[in-house]
């Protein structure tokens, strides 16, 4: 089986397809698009179709085939359109018989509703979709060229946003796009609507930026920072792998999350995103780790990872190297492009990458690699108690990439790092496009192009789970981690005047949320001081020490006031209160620093590891 996602606009203009996707927006203010499959050069006696179970890039079965309705099926010969017989193969596959025709329709509506970079949205104001959850395939002709036909107000929803490429100019009939193959439509989400829109080139390519906002947005300064992120990035392969490139942005309120593309990723945040710059730095990241994609997985992908099977999961070990290379290369990306400094970017490799995994007792109880086959059923269906099971291969995999790389560059003397390893990786996409790489593959070419032999402290890392070695690797590049007890700020008003004594948070391991005035218990960490008192999931926190909480704030006031000192605490379980003793302790967070005095040598590693393009 063939797998190509390449695709230059110029190879899809003035062609033709045998497969095509008319889809009608008559309905979008009932979330609704109603589309119509035509396969046409039938030569079978049934043709069958298929709707996708998962969206690749985002590892659980959806099952889209669920928000499917009203199937029909249709032959037409001599342009005469007769109901023709069709019967459900399974939860996702129509099997049409043809009764000789050599042209089948497919009518069918979607309804999308859940605004996420996976899933349709659709609304009188505009329409994402994600092809995955939209348009079926036909079984044995996924390598065909497939169009699809956009029936909308141009005037009403003026922009188009996608990676496919134009057929032909718009039109009265409709704007028509294509794809070489299913597998490149499936890859090709679609932003339709009045967005704004900015185009600009870098680095010899048209890149479009689409903001799809409920909120004023300037649009062009951020159109100029993706400037900086395409050519930084870029650097460390030496150009960029498409004619075209679209950025989708989504700004609705709660919003976050991305997914990656061959030749566009969609991104989606709050609104206060770009107006507060600590929200901006992560929308920042969140691009630098999505467009980080188009190579990393998209191209340099594990051979599991295309082709695909749409109908169930594809499992793979390798996540580690999808997400986990591409989450330590987001931050690092960040520090190059100039959006952190180089303490914000210690700073940020602390608090949201040490001190999260910290926090994680699921570390100790299954490998990164395990984490991966897992996925599937873990990462996206988390369960409250997720944390004490399950190491993400995003964090986990991330903090074992930073690892590697500063054991590269410790090994070489600084003459290589991890980016020598990638751009390995990608000479050898580069040879052959088609196929993926297994494992052995993978870390023989890191090997090989840093210069190190690595394969079995990684594996030991990926299959472990005990501590990662950290002072190890961290000491020859003049770092040092520390783990220490948050302190509360010292807080002045006035002329200067100190403030009251405000003690520090107290940690408990529990997570909590405030509803209708109650404090109810949504996670509970193992080892922690809620668990060894008893404290489940649901319970509510009545009260403590005698005193009726409301709040998480009010809750954390009296904890702090109590230091060490064990809180009686009243709860209730399924409507039984129930009393119990909580001892708290600091909450402890890592702090990556350099050391006071460092040798010349580390000085010159950690120069190496943190220089800039």
């Amino acid at each position: 089986m063939s797998y190509q996602i390449e695709q230059r606009d110029e190879q899809l203009r003035g062609t033709t397809a045998r497969i095509m996707y008319d889809l009608h927006f008559d309905r979008a203010s009932q979330h609704l698009v109603r589309v119509v499959m035509t396969v046409s050069d039938v030569t079978g006696a049934t043709v069958t179709a298929v709707m996708p179970a998962w969206t690749p890039g985002s590892y659980k079965v959806r099952d889209y085939a669920g928000y499917q309705g009203n199937v029909e099926a249709f032959t037409v010969r001599g342009g005469v359109k007769t109901e023709a017989p069709f019967r459900w193969r399974d939860k996702s596959s129509v099997e049409i018989t043809t009764n000789g025709a050599d042209v089948v329709e497919l009518h069918y509506v979607v309804y999308g509703f859940e605004r996420t970079v996976r899933t349709n949205h659709i609304n009188r104001n505009h329409a994402f979709l994600v092809p995955t959850a939209t348009m079926m395939y036909v079984e044995g002709r996924m390598q065909e060229i497939h169009h699809v036909v956009l029936h909308h107000d141009q005037h009403a929803w003026p922009a188009v946003s996608t990676q496919l490429s134009e057929v032909v100019p718009p039109s009265e009939r409709g704007v028509v796009l294509g794809a070489l193959n299913y597998d490149i439509l499936a890859d090709s989400p679609l932003e339709i609507g009045n967005h704004l829109v900015r185009t600009f080139d870098v680095q010899g390519a048209r890149h479009e930026l689409a903001v799809a906002s409920s909120q004023p947005v300037d649009i062009d300064w951020l159109a100029e920072q993706i400037r900086v992120i395409v050519n930084t990035e870029a650097a460390i392969f030496g150009s960029v792998p498409y004619d075209r490139y679209v950025f989708i942005l989504q700004c609705y309120p709660n919003s976050y999350g991305g997914l990656e593309h061959a030749r566009s990723s969609v991104n989606a945040v709050d609104p206060q995103a770009l107006l507060e710059t600590s929200k901006a730095k992560g929308l920042l990241a969140l691009l630098c780790h999505e467009y980080f994609h188009l190579w990393n997985v998209k191209r340099i992908r594990p051979v599991e990872l295309g082709p695909f099977d749409y109908t169930k999961e594809n499992y793979t070990p390798m996540l580690w190297l999808a997400e986990g290379v591409t989450s330590y290369y987001d931050d690092l990306l960040s520090y190059r492009c100039g959006f952190l400094t180089q303490d914000e970017y210690l700073n940020t490799l602390s608090s949201e990458h040490l001190t999260r995994l910290m926090l994680v007792p699921g570390r100790f109880r299954m490998s990164t690699r395990d984490s991966s086959f897992l996925s599937w059923v873990k990462l996206y269906l988390q369960s409250p108690d997720g944390n004490n099971r399950f190491p993400s291969y995003y964090l986990k995999g991330g903090v074992v990439t930073m690892l590697l790389d500063l054991y590269i560059i410790d090994h070489t003397d600084g003459r290589t790092s991890l980016d020598d390893g990638l751009r390995g990786l990608w000479e050898r996409y580069l040879q052959d496009p088609s196929r993926g790489l297994t494992e052995d593959e993978c870390i023989a070419i890191l090997e090989r192009s840093t210069g190190v032999q690595l394969r079995d402290r990684l594996m030991q890392w990926l299959n472990g789970t005990t501590e990662l070695p950290y002072a190890e690797l961290f000491e020859p590049l003049g770092l040092k981690l520390l783990v220490e007890a948050e302190t509360a700020p010292a807080i002045t008003f006035g002329e200067n005047r100190s403030f009251a004594s405000v003690p520090a948070i107290r940690f408990t391991g529990l997570t909590v949320a405030e509803s209708s005035g109650k404090v109810l218990v949504k996670g509970v960490l193992d080892g922690s001081p809620g668990q060894r008192a008893g404290i489940g999931i649901d319970d509510e926190l009545v009260a403590l020490d005698g005193t009726r909480v409301t709040g998480t704030k009010q809750m954390d006031q009296i904890l702090a006031a109590a230091g060490d000192r064990e809180v009686l605490v009243t709860a209730q379980c399924d409507g039984v209160v129930y009393s119990t003793t909580m001892s708290t302790a600091p909450v402890m967070k890592a702090r990556l620093q350099k050391m006071d005095t460092m040798t010349s040598r580390q000085q010159q590693l950690f120069d190496r590891w943190l220089r800039r393009p």
